[in-house]
């Protein structure tokens, strides 16, 4: 009897022991004001002034997975180890990956008033959380100088804090062709993106599969998909950024998802 007592006592104390408990998730934030001489090639050879206001939120170190935070990098910039802002703007302002990059390097100075031809940038970097899910958001407003009007777009990296790995649409589904697909009938049945469907380009109105997309992210209550396309992407620059969504009860009719996507959704969410 005393045997078995200090065996249970035993096995009780290596579960308390062996219990994991995550790491919080917690972010640092990093911000400034700094005006950005930065050389630009165009018909004229001029130097281009850049203003940048930014404002970086970073998780702390060991929160997300090493992997994570190399896809955080290229949405974002940052180091979870430094407060280095102007050597990390500039690491992520040169990166090759990211769209629409036009200089390919910047000097930091004090003010740009005797420059009269530039470019204004405007970054900002944002991350909200809930209880299993990490959203990290930035927003880049550019305006160049003599232009009608400026452009902007925002970008999207979802973390799944259990495990620290970022979410991937093909995490969620089997087949990535057959979500495009998905992403169409969205915009064309269901009432909630009607606004999408009244601001499509005319070669957009009828098509069954719809362009490459590059952001997405899970609703806070994880019962829906939103996708985002770009200005000019699939409508006029009047409509802005296009945001369609897609509930997972109703994606699941449209194609298979995966077992990930069910356990994270839960059962109630989907249909068979």
């Amino acid at each position: 009897m005393k045997k078995a007592f200090f065996l249970f006592s035993l096995c009780a104390l290596l579960l308390v022991a062996c219990k994991h408990e995550p790491k919080p998730f917690t972010t640092h934030d990093l911000s400034g004001n700094k005006y950005w001489i930065a050389p630009y090639t165009d018909i004229d050879d001029e130097t281009i002034g850049c203003e940048g206001t930014y404002a970086i939120v970073w998780p702390d170190k060991g929160t997300i997975s090493p992997a994570a935070e190399r896809e955080l990098i290229l949405l974002c910039f940052g180091d979870s180890n430094s407060d280095n802002v102007d050597a990390a703007l500039n690491h992520w302002l040169s990166h090759p990956n990211l769209i629409g990059n036009s200089c390919e390097s910047y000097t930091p100075v004090d003010s740009l008033k005797n420059i009269m031809t530039g470019e204004m940038y405007s970054l900002e970097v944002k991350c909200k959380t809930d209880s299993n899910l990490a959203l990290f958001s930035i927003r880049r407003d550019e305006y160049a100088y003599g232009a009608i009007h400026g452009l902007y777009d925002v970008r999207y990296l979802t973390i799944d804090l259990s495990s620290g790995n970022v979410i991937h649409i093909s995490d969620l589904v089997t087949d990535t062709a057959r979500f495009r697909i998905a992403i169409a009938s969205a915009i064309h049945d269901l009432d909630v993106n009607k606004d999408v469907r009244d601001c499509l380009y005319e070669e957009e109105r009828d098509a069954i599969i719809m362009p490459e997309y590059y952001n997405f992210y899970i609703d806070s209550a994880r019962n829906g998909i939103y996708v985002e396309y770009g200005i000019y992407e699939i409508a006029p620059y009047a409509c802005g950024i296009q945001t369609i969504f897609l509930p997972i009860f109703w994606l699941s009719k449209h194609v298979p998802l995966t077992p990930y996507a069910k356990k994270l959704f839960g059962p109630d969410s989907y249909i068979e």
